[in-house]
This record gives C-alpha cells, sequence and structure tokens, in this order.
C-alpha cells in the first residue's frame, strides 16, 4: 500500500514540476536586428573559406635567393582578404576599404623578403630592426621592406589557411607579440582608413609570412568616420569574436583624448549578474589607427552567450548596450525571439482555462486526460495534441505505461 500511495505519488509531483526553458532568460530582438543577423549570417556563409599554402596562394611564384623576385599573389586570395576586412569593418559600422596595385606590390615585396630571410617569427618584426639584409636582396628592396613592415599588419604562421582566417586573427588579435594593446585590431577597424595592400610569402621555415599595408600618410589628415569604435560593438555582435584565449575588449576615441585608466563593468541585462572588466590598459599613446584613445581590458568572469544582451560602463568614458548572436548559422541554435513572439507565448502559456474543453488545456488538465485514457479510453475525449511530458516519459523508456495504468487502477480499487 505504502508502494501504491508513492507511485501516485510520485507521478502528480512530475506533472507539477515547471518545464524551464533556457530561453526564459534571453534577449528579445526587434525584426530589424533579427534581419540584420540573417544578413550578417549570409554574408559571412558567402566568404571564400579556401584553405591556402605555398602550392595555391600564388599567381606568379617568388624567387627567394640570388635574382631575387617577389612574385605575385592570385587575385582570389587578395580579394578574400579585402571581403573579411569589410565584413568585419561592417560589424562596426564603417566604410569599406580598398586595395591597389600599388599598395600590393609593396606588401608582396615585404613578405618576399621576410620569407627569404625566414625572420624570427617569435619577435618584432615592424621595421625588421633586428634583421641584416643579404647580399642577394638590393638596398632599394630592403629600405622598402623595412618601411612597409613599419606601417603593416604582420601575421606569421605555419597552418594551412583561409586568406580570411589571417584577417580573423587579427581583428581578435590574440596572437600579438606586444600583448594587449590590439594595435593590429585598431589599425583594421580605424575610423579614417580607406585603403589597404595584401601580400603573402612562404619562407624555408614554413611560415606564411603576411603583410596588411595599413598606414597612409593621407589617411592621418583624413576625419574620422565616427567617433567611437567599440568591441564588441554597439548594437550586435558575433559571440564567436566575443570569447576565446587572449582575445581582449577595447574601446577606440578617434577625437577625445582619455589619459586615465577608467573602472568598468559589464551587465548581462538578461539575467542581471554584474561582473568587472579586468587588465584595463590604456593605450593611447600608441596611436594605433590614428586613435586618440585607445583602451583595452579583459571581460574577466563575465559568462558570454549568443542571445543574450550586454551592458558596459567605462566609467566616465563611454556607456552601451550590444546583443550577441552566431555568425557561422550552420552552428547556431539560438532562438531570436522579438519581443512579440515572446508576449505571445507567455499569452498562450497563461490564458488557459480548466473548463474549456479547447486544444489549448494547462499541463496538470491535460496530463490527468492522458492517464484518464490509458485506463479507459473510451470515456476520455483526448486533445490532438500529444506533445507531452507523459509521452515523453514513455518514448524515452524511463517510464512504462503499463506502470502507470497498474498504478492507478490499483488506486481506484
Amino acid at each position: 500500500m505504502l508502494l501504491r500511495k508513492f507511485s501516485i505519488t510520485a507521478i502528480v509531483a512530475l506533472l507539477f514540476v515547471p518545464l524551464v526553458s533556457q530561453d526564459a532568460q534571453a534577449a528579445t530582438f526587434t525584426t530589424q536586428e533579427i534581419n540584420e543577423i540573417h544578413n550578417f549570417q549570409k554574408e559571412y556563409a558567402s566568404l571564400d573559406k579556401t584553405n591556402y599554402s605555398a602550392s595555391n596562394i600564388y599567381a606568379v611564384k617568388p624567387h627567394l635567393s640570388k635574382k631575387f623576385k617577389a612574385g605575385r599573389l592570385r587575385s582570389k586570395y587578395i580579394n578574400t582578404q579585402v571581403d573579411y576586412i569589410n565584413y568585419y569593418r561592417s560589424l562596426f559600422g564603417l566604410s569599406p576599404v580598398t586595395t591597389s596595385g600599388s599598395s600590393n606590390s609593396d606588401a608582396q615585396k615585404t613578405a618576399a623578403v621576410m620569407a627569404a630571410i625566414n625572420a624570427n617569427p617569435f619577435i618584432n618584426q615592424h621595421g625588421l630592426p633586428s634583421e641584416k639584409r643579404p647580399s642577394f636582396i638590393s638596398k632599394a628592396t630592403w629600405k622598402l621592406a623595412k618601411e612597409t613592415s613599419e606601417s603593416s599588419n604582420l601575421n606569421f604562421n605555419v597552418s594551412r589557411q583561409s586568406a580570411g582566417e589571417v584577417i580573423t586573427d587579427l581583428v581578435t588579435d590574440h596572437y600579438n607579440l606586444s600583448g594587449t594593446d590590439t594595435g593590429h585590431r585598431a589599425w583594421l577597424l580605424s575610423t579614417r582608413l580607406t585603403t589597404t595592400g595584401i601580400g603573402a610569402a612562404y619562407g624555408n621555415n614554413g611560415y606564411r609570412y603576411s603583410v596588411q599595408k595599413v598606414l597612409n600618410a593621407n589617411d592621418m589628415f583624413r576625419a574620422s568616420s565616427q567617433p567611437v569604435v567599440t568591441y564588441p560593438s554597439v548594437r550586435l555582435f558575433p559571440s564567436e569574436l566575443a570569447q576565446g584565449k587572449n582575445i581582449v575588449w577595447s574601446i577606440y576615441l578617434s577625437n577625445r583624448v582619455v589619459r586615465t585608466t577608467p573602472t568598468i563593468t559589464i551587465r548581462d541585462l538578461d539575467t542581471d549578474i554584474v561582473t568587472n572588466g579586468t587588465h584595463v590598459r590604456n593605450y593611447s599613446s600608441g596611436g594605433y589607427g590614428n586613435f586618440k584613445t585607445i583602451i583595452t581590458y579583459s571581460p574577466g568572469k563575465t559568462v558570454i552567450r549568443s542571445g543574450h544582451k550586454y551592458e558596459i560602463n567605462i566609467n566616465g568614458v563611454y556607456k552601451y548596450r550590444f546583443k550577441l548572436f552566431k555568425q557561422d548559422a550552420t552552428n547556431d541554435t539560438t532562438i531570436y525571439a522579438t519581443q512579440e513572439e515572446q508576449q505571445a507565448n507567455q499569452t498562450n502559456q497563461t490564458n488557459t482555462s480548466l473548463d474549456r474543453q479547447t486544444e489549448v488545456q494547462s499541463p496538470i488538465l491535460l496530463q490527468n486526460k492522458i492517464l484518464n485514457a490509458a485506463i479507459d479510453a473510451k470515456t476520455v475525449s483526448l486533445p490532438t495534441n500529444s506533445n507531452n511530458l507523459f509521452d515523453q516519459l514513455t518514448k524515452k523508456g524511463k517510464w512504462k505505461q503499463n506502470f502507470f495504468v497498474k498504478t492507478i487502477r490499483l488506486q481506484k480499487h
């Protein structure tokens, strides 16, 4: 008898367990935001993902010893890198950049010089400060390589990467040899940048030396396209770029100078959990990207979730909000619900009547009908919707229907 009563009690307890969804704490999105997310995802999906090596990157292969020749990259490789640069710039509301034959030529000669001397990839190579000119490279070419490397983003890698992954490394800046100054990111997201140059060459050591020319004399005196660039960006930002080893966040000011190191708080507006930015640094003296202020910080213990909304308060400097989304739609399980959809869902869950025999009924009443139907199917009219807790438990094999039936019959008799 004790077992029988416990069985019935367990069933009732199961029926009263609330079904908590992770989406209950997710942010709502406007229709415009959802459309923008889909557009970003489509644009990202359309970007070329071809992996490159020394065998398929060149249109004209370089000669990296006597009778030195820099070679020439395939147009597809150059165009793909520019496409990635402009995709990332679009996330921040920045205007697209272009490339030119002369800028590409300078970048390619610089990459070929570094590959020819197998430049040490673990030390600063901007300006080639620790390298010596070999006799087979002319003084003019060496001078060009020193000047161009000084005014370029440099990236060294032994992996087979796509042209776009090189740019992703620069925008996340997690391989920065100088620490957390995010200098490569700042140049990539400069509010004054208009043109770039692309070069790449493989050394005998297996490293690909990539050069992205970013410092142009004319851009230094150009009016900025916007006053602030934040990372993560205002409004919408890919969660893939917000987290990862050695990825720090940042704020750049185009025209305003901030010399202090402010305190920073990060609030998840869906959970109301507040965390502090850590390792806050002011790198404004670096002048990267022609910005007047450069402040970087780590998100610390912030839990980063796609579909959530955050508020960042850089005390005394800037305060803003953004929502995270997955840029890779093939791996996106986030539900981007509008406020209207969320309200409609809540209405459907609460506006049910226990005494109405309709298709939409309270969960408790619905389960009661299912259990009674299992005993005597002739006396109960079941709703058409059978997606319920009882069916799920039965299908999963965790509970047997005849156990429920026998237990309830024992209780009735």
